[in-house]
């Protein structure tokens, strides 16, 4: 139970208690007075997922083989005791390498996130370079859904209709957003939104770093509605940046076909390119994949198009008409990065050029 405060903890502890749990609390704000069996105490907030991860490192016994994670608003299944749902995870995960998720309460993404996830211990001790289990890259926000579709993806998600977590968020009791909430939650949601669409666009790197191969990525392909990536690009952030990447980067595959261009690639696949998603929706012309240095993403996918190094785009020149340099802040450095292009006679197209970068076009080196 990370972050737990005074108010919802005193109504929520004695719940889970009462029905056979043992409960550990991470404290960063007032100190509370309820019964519990451990907490942590921290002098900051370090965020949902690295306040579990923490727990599970530092006070949850090795011996302990489920863990449960959530929050102060979080509480149990009422018609099973712990032991009885205990014994069902291991049933099903007898390594206790999996996550079980219950759904039954409906409250908002309830069925595609893991907002209070059961956690098996050989999870926490494999994922995430055994950090707990839990991608800690997140302050607040869509660490639960990344951890639904890593576990998915591994083949290691049950998902549980018939059980259900109650979750009294605010805005489900009808309370105005409590002052620690936006501090954490709300003032990070950008951000955290931006990680979680850049993260799973690069397939989730250093989930599974163990195991190479272990997530099977074309479930989340096949299975993904995009309503985050939507978010991001609807709602968080309207009329910012990413409109601005979207339509330079729609606007030279326009020109580009309009010049008898037919298949290009495009070097950067950081958050330019993510924030620049809806330009390759309706792209005039075939994007056949992303160029980018950082082993991290190589080999993954983005958009559905393959993330590759610039060695492997050398050996494919021949087939590629231009490469477009998708990125504001080093749009200068990835241009001599594909000059190897260039003096393949690949044309290499600037965005930003008109924003100060030395060259708009260059080919065979020269501007």
């Amino acid at each position: 139970m990370p972050s737990a405060n005074s108010t919802n903890a005193a109504r929520c502890v004695p719940a889970w208690r009462d029905m056979g749990y043992r409960v550990a609390i991470l404290q960063d704000r007032t100190p509370i007075c309820v019964p519990c069996d451990a907490r942590l105490v921290r002098t900051s907030y370090p965020g949902w997922a690295a306040s579990i991860n923490s727990l599970c490192r530092e006070v949850v016994p090795d011996s302990c083989p489920v863990v449960v994670g959530g929050a102060d608003d979080m509480y149990p299944d009422p018609s099973f005791r712990a032991q009885e749902i205990a014994g069902q995870f291991l049933e099903r995960f007898p390594d206790t390498f999996g996550v079980m998720q219950p759904t039954g309460d409906d409250f908002e993404a309830t069925g595609s996130v893991c907002g209070s996830p059961w956690l098996g211990r050989e999870w926490m001790r494999r994922m995430y370079k055994g950090r707990g289990g839990l991608c800690e890259l997140y302050t607040q926000q869509y660490a639960d859904e990344e951890l639904f579709w890593v576990a998915k993806c591994a083949g290691r998600l049950w998902t549980r209709p018939e059980l259900s977590q109650r979750h009294d968020h605010f805005r489900r009791l009808g309370e105005p957003a409590p002052g620690y909430w936006v501090a954490s939650a709300a003032a990070n949601e950008l951000r955290d939104c931006e990680t979680f669409v850049e993260r799973s666009g690069q397939g989730f790197p250093g989930a599974a770093p163990d195991q190479p191969g272990l997530l099977d990525l074309t479930v989340f392909r096949d299975e993904y509605s995009g309503r985050t990536h939507d978010r991001y690009r609807e709602v968080l952030a309207p009329g910012g940046d990413h409109d601005e990447a979207a339509d330079r980067l729609l606007s030279a595959f326009v020109r580009l076909a309009g010049e008898g261009a037919r298949t290009v690639a495009v070097f950067g696949a950081g958050q330019h390119s993510h924030r620049a998603g809806r330009a390759f929706e309706s792209a005039p012309l075939r994007v056949a994949a992303f160029i980018d240095e950082d082993r991290a993403r190589i080999g993954t996918t983005l958009f559905g198009r393959p993330v590759i190094g610039v060695a492997d785009a050398i050996s494919r020149a021949s087939a590629i008409d231009a490469v477009v340099i998708s990125s504001d802040s080093m749009e200068n450095r990835l241009a001599e990065r594909a000059r190897p292009l260039a003096e393949r006679g690949v044309r290499v197209v600037l965005l930003y050029a008109d924003k100060g970068s030395r060259e708009r076009v260059s080919r065979s080196g020269a501007a």
